[in-house]
């Protein structure tokens, strides 16, 4: 892969359109004056100095770097980092592009759109959270596509999630766990009593935010009570 120089990288983020021409151009004046009136002639180190002046993420960076200017957004959002992987779905941080708020989206490959039973349950996953409305358990605000691309805006939860903690810190305080489960069961109340059933209930499905408030995630396997409403991930149980 060819390196990509400090020249070309000013191009790829002015073609990427993270920031306003006025914002590049302020952030490389004071880029410049930090650097005895040049540019860096190193790329990464001039990605670093362009992130530390707020114009791209670490992300952004690393996808620059490597020559791509393109898919950082998508609808209203702008896409500022990856979050994770699961099964079915990866999951990236955002921001809308005119409220400037965070969310996390979660966006189902392309690679999947070719086995009908993902689709059906991704779409399954956002009624599920749609039908939702508890502080213990995470929101969903709209569900989309873009063109192949489709995806669910969800709350972002500025936390890690109980496993998370656990290989971090150790086993936790028999009151703090305690106090965790019964955020949890709250939530699962809620969801019970709109009848539907999580059924991937783990420690790595709990998030914990800021406030100490548990976050239930991740309902890619619910299942509605409903014989009706059930029947779409009966039939795409796999």
């Amino acid at each position: 892969m060819t390196k990509v120089t400090s020249e070309k990288l000013v191009e790829l983020v002015r073609k990427s359109e993270l920031a306003t021409p006025t914002v590049i151009d302020a952030a490389l004046d004071a880029i410049r004056a930090e650097n005895n009136g040049a540019l860096p002639e190193d790329s990464a180190v001039l990605a670093k100095a362009l992130q530390q002046h707020h114009v791209v993420t670490r992300w952004h960076c690393d996808k620059l770097l490597q020559g791509k200017y393109k898919g950082f957004f998508l609808g209203k959002h702008k896409l500022l980092g990856h979050i994770g992987s699961g099964g079915m779905s990866s999951v990236y941080l955002a921001e809308h592009m005119m409220m400037h708020t965070k969310r996390a989206i979660k966006v189902l490959p392309q690679s999947r759109l070719g086995k009908s039973s993902y689709l059906a349950r991704f779409q399954q996953e956002a009624k599920a959270i749609a039908s939702l409305n508890h502080p213990n358990i995470v929101r969903a605000y709209d569900i989309d596509n873009q063109g192949d691309t489709h995806y669910i805006v969800m709350e972002y939860v500025d936390g890690d999630d109980l496993q998370t903690m656990v290989k971090k810190n150790g086993p936790m305080a028999f009151d703090k766990v305690a106090d965790y489960i019964a955020q949890a069961a709250h939530g699962l109340q809620h969801a019970h009593d709109v009848g539907l059933i999580h059924r991937d209930v783990k420690p790595a499905n709990l998030l914990v935010n800021s406030a100490d408030r548990v976050k239930l995630l991740d309902l890619g396997l619910a299942l509605f009570s409903d014989d009706k409403q059930a029947s779409l991930t009966i039939d795409y149980n796999d």
